[in-house]
């Protein structure tokens, strides 16, 4: 029986990534794009769990196919190990994060969650903006 391939809002995280060539590269760590928008922008690979790695950045031009449970690069494995390192983009521009005027953002602040409405220390405690 013949897969059948999958669109890209199937895919889901642990998937694997295999080069053109058939070898295994990593597996899907994120899906980069807009899911209300349609728009797929590209996937990140890591190595399937080892904190110390750092997802590299595929995008969706280098995808070729997605099977249910794998994900087929138009890359060979030599192309796929010399991808830049993915970097989240950034929200919103440094400059809008600095404190208001009056305010110091010392470090008693973090802690208390008046410096950036308490969205940075919560990054650090697994929270959310």
């Amino acid at each position: 029986m013949d897969r059948e391939p999958v669109a890209w809002r199937v895919m889901e995280q642990g998937w694997s990534v295999v080069s053109s060539d058939g070898i295994e590269v990593g597996k899907l760590d994120q899906i980069t794009g807009d899911i209300e928008g349609d728009i797929f922008d590209g996937i990140t690979v890591g190595d399937g769990g080892t904190v110390l790695t750092r997802a590299k950045y595929v995008p969706a031009e280098h995808v070729a196919r997605i099977w249910r449970g794998e994900i087929v690069l138009g890359l060979s494995a030599e192309d796929a190990r010399s991808l830049e390192v993915y970097r989240a983009p950034v929200s919103k521009p440094l400059a809008e994060l600095a404190p208001l005027d009056g305010q110091q953002g010392r470090a008693d602040e973090l802690g208390s969650g008046r410096w950036l409405g308490g969205g940075f220390w919560r990054v650090f405690r697994g929270g959310r903006f």
